[in-house]
């Protein structure tokens, strides 16, 4: 179903970009092809020195507003382009993922709820090459205390969030280079609710620059920060899951498997 006319609430999709030329034409094509008409693109890229710009180049007639200068890191990017942003809901999509066809109404009807500050759905996680390894969802309703608990998951590519929420309880937090989303939603929900729609939105991509794959490890120190930050308990799963992985990384870095 094709859409007509502005008068549909605007949506603003910001993508962080360095140094993902072979993936980021993918990525800008899922957002200028949806069959939604009142979209707002915005590209912040931090100074690639790839093919990065000679791709964001073709498409400039569908893009509201993109530039490529050195940043302070990835949450300062996005938070550039939501402050910038003028639609009334927003959401950042990294430029080495990727939305399904056709989703954006599904994240209309998800806010029509008005106690609903944050909509996301199913994300599937791909390879290099767009195959499908595995799907992510959430069967308990996501929550502050869940997200703390280890209950559920932050599932980030294809989540869009009010906008004047993140103006009243803030943006990004700049001191995190790893799970900005992770307190970025602990924040939201002590605040609003989340809506899960059953429809994938997203592909989130696993490849081995990402910093899902390649920096991982990296990612515990902050989750322990954050927890410390909202109170989060000691025994709970997440703390059994930190545990498992920091034992898998030791294990390797000792004994070399």
């Amino acid at each position: 179903m094709k859409y007509s006319g502005n008068d549909l609430p605007k949506i603003s999709i910001i993508t962080p970009s360095y140094n993902q030329g072979q993936f980021i034409e993918e990525t800008i094509l899922s957002v200028i092809d949806q069959d939604y008409p009142n979209v707002e693109y915005i590209i912040m890229d931090g100074g690639s020195t790839d093919d990065t710009l000679s791709v964001i180049e073709k498409y400039t007639d569908k893009i509201a507003y993109w530039e490529s200068k050195q940043d302070k890191g990835q949450s300062h990017a996005i938070n550039k382009g939501f402050k910038m942003a003028s639609g009334k809901y927003v959401g950042w999509l990294n430029s080495d993922d990727y939305l399904e066809p056709g989703v954006l109404k599904h994240i209309i009807a998800g806010f029509r709820d008005e106690n609903i500050g944050t909509v996301c759905g199913r994300m599937k996680i791909v390879d290099e090459t767009g195959k499908k390894l595995s799907e992510r969802f959430n069967e308990d309703e996501i929550t502050s205390e869940r997200l703390l608990s280890g209950g559920v998951q932050v599932n980030q590519p294809g989540t869009f969030h009010r906008k004047n929420l993140l103006e009243k309880y803030g943006y990004l937090d700049e001191d995190l280079n790893y799970v900005m989303d992770y307190e970025l939603w602990i924040r939201l929900g002590k605040h609003s609710k989340f809506k899960q729609t059953d429809e994938v939105i997203a592909n989130h991509r696993f490849h081995e620059t990402s910093k899902t794959v390649a920096e991982f490890i990296n990612f515990i120190p902050e989750i322990k920060k954050v927890r410390k930050k909202y109170g989060g308990k000691f025994f709970c799963k997440r703390t059994l899951s930190i545990a498992r992985v920091e034992l898998w990384h030791w294990g390797r870095k000792l004994f070399g498997r």
